[in-house]
């Protein structure tokens, strides 16, 4: 502590780290400002004894529950969940699809599905179905061949129109009672100024308190010492955490919804795929040209081939999230065109501010979902989580240049990532050592690990107030001695490594949706590294074989004649070499194409 003090009296190192500090301070109020708005306004709630939710019916809904089916876990998980949604009392008709991503890979467990779904007798205005893609697609395409199940039912007259309302839920998830209801509500109810319906409402994410806490008895400590007893306890105190974020009153808005629970209009779902074919038309000619007074391309008049794979990968919801934000209504309808000018955008960003911003949130709208209990399994999602915002940013980069109310959120996201990365890295590492010296670091880095266990366990109290079921979550304060190690060796470390890989290496192959349907969605990543060694590999084919003309391509990520598509053996190991065996390299060698899209399977 003396040091500490002399340093902090000489001002020498510290004005060196004044910098860092005040880039600290800004992210902590950038990303934890919402807590106290949120805590005022569930005071004034507790004040006002909020009222009990409205009863009445609600409009016809679509509920689609993706879902691998590979052992018996994946039938037990999507029954479950199955279960949950027609048992959850959605006061209208509900529709509720198990859509099985690969199909024909487990045909007896895809059979006691569907003739366990035919067994069930279920309350009048719920119906539910099986369809899925006979091989394995992705969630999302999973989620199509559910849109186009259903688009086939009312076709065939079974109902009467395609529900207005769509809940997007995890098949390893179980509901609260009443959650649908509740997110379905929250999506009707108009904003406050604007007058206009939501576009779509996070639900609540929460681990079941009976998997990390189940009392004082022997067994229940004996798992909180374990490693999956751990990371039970960490996810949850975790969850409980981000939740408040939720609410989307934070200085930097919300961008993101989660994927385990979101109700929103199924003509945002019905659109996307028609949006993601669009989107890939949109040239620089054009916005140079919307600059000077062109009208913007319009989406209406596009007759771009729909292309529904550009929304599969580790940001799906992500990719709803984004177009919900995107759409505007008009006349009671939601439209994805774009603004007429850059003022009319510069517009856009003030309203969706200000306005009516956009995802919005129900708190008592619960999912309770699992989390990998493995520190692989739990390494490889976050990486996954934490990096797949800067894929799907630079995806959409075509719409944000238009779609401002969106793109400047996210590139303001993507720039608090890195400056978090580099605050940490200043907590640790850098900080201690300005103020200390290189010998005392070991010392800084441990008050560093005490200050944010304290900052959690001030927002961890404040999260268990706003929770109305604190009683069943308090025992997430246990989690709080190993929460800065979790989020530093987790979180902190499997961003750095997502976002590392994904901007400079050769793309963070996650496997969270198969090659070939990430090759036809035409998605790319940055991944300098990987352009590097094309680039090298096309410089040596040029020169021994001399069949490769010069182009953008020699730079790129997609396939052409002479080079594979970069998603090429992410899933399934086999990548084609650039340059040709030395035996081949002094006679004509066209470089072979492999299926559709060029993706080997």
């Amino acid at each position: 502590m003396e040091s500490l003090w002399w340093a902090l009296k000489t001002r020498d190192p510290f004005t060196l780290a004044w910098p860092v500090l005040v880039g600290a301070f800004l992210i902590i109020t950038l990303t934890q400002s919402d807590f106290l708005v949120v805590l005022t306004r569930w005071l004034w709630r507790v004040v006002r004894q909020r009222p009990d939710p409205p009863v009445g019916s609600l409009p016809p809904a679509l509920a689609i529950i993706p879902s691998l089916l590979r052992n018996r876990e994946d039938l037990e998980a999507i029954t479950v969940t199955a279960n949950a949604c027609a048992t959850n009392g959605y006061p209208g008709e509900l529709v509720i699809v198990a859509a099985v991503d690969g199909l024909q890979e487990s045909p007896q467990l895809a059979a006691e599905l569907r003739a366990w779904v035919k067994a069930r007798r279920d309350a009048p205005g719920v119906h539910l179905h099986v369809t899925g893609n006979p091989t394995r697609l992705g969630k999302m395409m999973a989620v199509e061949s559910g849109v186009t199940a259903m688009r086939a039912l009312v076709a065939q007259g079974v109902y009467p129109v395609f529900p207005p309302l769509y809940f997007s839920i995890d098949g390893d998830g179980t509901l609260s009672p009443g959650a649908l209801g509740l997110a379905a509500r929250r999506l009707l109810t108009p904003h406050r100024f604007s007058g206009n319906p939501r576009r779509v409402v996070a639900g609540k994410v929460c681990i079941r308190p009976d998997l990390f806490w189940k009392g004082w008895s022997l067994a229940s400590l004996r798992q909180f010492f374990s490693v999956s007893g751990q990371i039970y306890f960490q996810v949850a105190r975790e969850f409980l955490y981000s939740n408040v974020s939720r609410f989307n009153l934070k200085l930097r808005p919300q961008i993101g919804i989660p994927g385990a629970l979101y109700c929103t209009w199924t003509q945002i779902l019905l659109e996307a795929p028609r949006f993601m074919g669009f989107m890939r038309t949109i040239t620089l000619r054009q916005w140079l040209a919307w600059w000077v007074g062109a009208p913007p391309p319009q989406f209406a008049q596009s007759t771009a081939a729909p292309l529904p794979e550009a929304l599969t990968g580790a940001s799906d919801d992500t990719c709803i999230s984004f177009l919900a934000a995107m759409s505007t209504w008009r006349e009671g309808k939601l439209v994805l065109e774009a603004p007429r000018s850059p003022l009319h955008a510069l517009g856009r960003v003030v309203r969706s501010y200000f306005w009516e911003r956009s995802p919005d949130y129900e708190p008592e709208a619960r999912v309770f979902t699992y989390t990998p209990t493995t520190v692989k399994g739990l390494w490889v999602q976050r990486v996954r989580w934490n990096a797949s915002r800067f894929e799907c940013g630079f995806r959409f980069k075509n719409a944000f240049a238009f779609h401002w109310e969106v793109g400047a959120w996210v590139v303001l996201h993507l720039w608090l990532t890195l400056m978090n990365i580099l605050a940490v890295l200043a907590a640790y590492l850098v900080l201690p050592m300005l103020l200390l010296g290189a010998s005392r670091g070991a010392a800084g880095a441990l008050l560093a690990y005490l200050l944010q266990t304290f900052t959690y366990a001030v927002f961890t109290a404040l999260a268990l107030i706003l929770e109305r079921d604190r009683r069943r979550f308090w025992p997430v304060l246990f989690a709080l001695p190993l929460a800065p190690l979790y989020s530093v060796c987790i979180n902190f470390s499997a961003c750095l490594a997502g976002v590392f890989k994904d901007l400079f290496l050769f793309g963070n192959t996650t496997r969270f949706a198969p090659e070939w349907t990430l090759v036809k969605g035409r998605t790319v990543r940055i991944a300098l590294l990987f352009r590097l060694r094309r680039l090298l590999a096309l410089c040596v084919r040029s020169v021994v074989v001399g069949d490769v003309p010069f182009g953008a391509f020699w730079v790129g990520w997609t396939e052409t004649p002479w080079t594979p598509n970069g998603y090429e053996g992410w899933t399934t190991g086999r990548r084609r070499p650039i340059v040709p065996p030395p035996a081949a390299w002094f006679r004509p060698h066209p470089f072979p194409r492999h299926g559709a899209g060029g993706a080997r399977r």
